[in-house]
C-alpha cells in the first residue's frame, strides 16, 4: 500500500479536438464574403475614395510608361514592317525572282544551243556543209501535208529547193525535207514522208550503188517508199539509201538541184520486184515527229 502512495500521481492529459479540415475552406469563404461586404459597404459611403485617389497617383506614373513603351515598340514595328513596307518588300521579290527565272532560261538556252552547235560541227567535220541552224517553229496538223515551219527565211539566205537535215539521239544526221517556200522570216518545208516528196536515191550493197525514186508514204499508210531500182541490183534489208544529188536532172516539180549527193535517207526494211523495177519501204534515219532543231544547207562546198 505505502508503495503505491509513494508513486506520483498521474496527471490526465487533455487531448485537443482539432477541427475538421474540410470546413476550413468554409470558414475563409465565410471570412472573404465578411470581408468583400465590408469593402462594399465603405465604398458606397466614399470612405474608400481617398485610398483609391491615393493609388492613382502612384500607379500613374508607371502606367503612362508602360504605354508609351508599347506605343514606341508598336511604331518600330510598323515602320520596316507595315502594309506599304510589305508591299513594297513583295514587289521587291517578285522582280527579283523575274530576273532569276529570266536568267535560268537564258542559261538553258546558252545549253541547247551549244548542244546543237556540237552537232553541227561534227556533221560539217563529215561533210563539206554550209549549215544554218533553225527551230521547228510549228508543224502541220495531222489530217492535212506533212510540213513544218522554220525560224529562219530569205534574210538567213534560205531558198526554196534546199535540203533540210536533222538528227535524232544516237542516229546520222539524215534528210528531213526540202524547203519548199519562203519568205523574209520563215520557211516551209515539205517533209520527205509527205506523198507529195520526190527525190533520187542511191541505194548501197556491196560496194555498187543503184538510182532509185524515193516518194513520201505517210498519207498512204507507210513512210518512204524507193521505186524504180533495177532488177539487176541485188537489194538487201538494212541496206542504207541516200540521197543521189539527181534530182533537177529526173526533172522533178521542185526546183531541188540545191539538194546534194550523199544525204543518208533512210534503210531498206523489205523489198520486192514488180514487172521489170523493184521497190523497197524505207525506215528513214530521222523520226521527223521527234526533231526540234533542224539544221538547212545553204551550199555544198562549205
Amino acid at each position: 500500500m505505502r508503495d503505491l502512495l509513494d508513486d506520483k500521481p498521474l496527471k490526465l492529459r487533455r487531448e485537443r479536438v482539432a477541427a475538421p479540415t474540410s470546413a476550413r475552406p468554409i470558414l475563409l469563404a465565410l471570412v472573404l464574403c465578411v470581408l468583400v461586404a465590408l469593402l462594399l459597404a465603405l465604398g458606397s459611403q466614399g470612405w474608400l475614395d481617398p485610398v483609391r485617389a491615393g493609388l492613382q497617383r502612384v500607379l500613374a506614373p508607371p502606367a503612362q510608361w508602360l504605354t508609351s513603351m508599347r506605343d514606341d515598340v508598336a511604331g518600330w514595328f510598323a515602320g520596316p514592317w507595315g502594309d506599304a513596307a510589305l508591299r513594297e518588300r513583295v514587289a521587291e521579290l517578285e522582280r527579283e525572282n523575274s530576273r532569276l527565272n529570266e536568267a535560268l532560261i537564258r542559261h538553258e538556252q546558252a545549253h541547247v544551243e551549244n548542244v546543237f552547235l556540237r552537232q553541227q560541227l561534227a556533221i560539217q567535220r563529215e561533210r563539206p556543209w554550209q549549215l544554218l541552224g533553225a527551230e521547228v517553229a510549228v508543224r502541220a496538223p495531222d489530217a492535212g501535208r506533212r510540213v513544218m515551219l522554220l525560224s529562219r527565211g530569205t534574210r538567213d539566205g534560205v531558198q526554196p529547193g534546199m535540203a533540210v537535215i536533222g538528227q535524232n539521239p544516237g542516229g546520222p544526221a539524215g534528210l528531213v525535207g526540202i524547203v519548199e517556200t519562203v519568205n523574209s522570216h520563215t520557211a516551209e518545208v515539205l517533209l520527205l514522208t509527205d506523198v507529195g516528196s520526190q527525190i533520187s536515191g542511191r541505194v548501197l550493197h556491196e560496194g555498187r550503188a543503184t538510182i532509185g525514186l524515193v516518194q513520201g508514204q505517210w498519207q498512204r499508210g507507210s513512210r518512204l517508199r524507193l521505186m524504180q531500182v533495177e532488177r539487176a541490183m541485188n537489194l538487201a534489208v538494212d541496206a542504207p539509201v541516200v540521197t543521189a544529188g539527181l534530182t533537177a536532172v529526173l526533172e522533178l516539180p521542185f526546183a531541188l538541184a540545191a539538194v546534194p549527193a550523199n544525204i543518208p535517207i533512210g534503210t531498206i526494211e523489205y523489198f520486192e520486184t514488180i514487172e521489170q523495177y523493184q521497190q523497197a519501204e524505207l525506215r528513214p534515219f530521222v523520226d521527223t515527229d521527234q526533231v526540234r532543231y533542224v539544221w538547212v544547207i545553204l551550199s555544198q562546198d562549205g
